[in-house]
């Protein structure tokens, strides 16, 4: 039996129109694939619209908001390490 790390939940919390969005959008699709992370648009949920804000995009890793905008490249990748 192999020892596999156990799967996070990656989500991405975005709005329509933003350009960081679509920039971490594109890092996320390269480093861990397509369907590989949630997309959550705030601007559907008037409680997301109070906790984030202008905040986006923000990057949650099992419940727990580790990155917002701005992020770099790196940033991304050391956090999905």
């Amino acid at each position: 039996m192999t020892d596999r790390p156990a799967a996070r939940r990656v989500v991405l919390y975005e709005r329509s129109g933003c350009h960081l969005c679509d920039e971490v959008r594109v890092l996320l699709d390269a480093m861990l694939g397509h369907d590989a992370y949630e997309r959550v648009d705030v601007d559907a949920d008037d409680a997301l619209v109070l906790r984030y804000g202008f905040r986006v995009p923000v990057v949650s890793v099992d419940g727990v908001d580790r990155l917002e905008a701005p992020m770099s490249a790196a940033e991304l990748r050391s956090l999905l390490a």
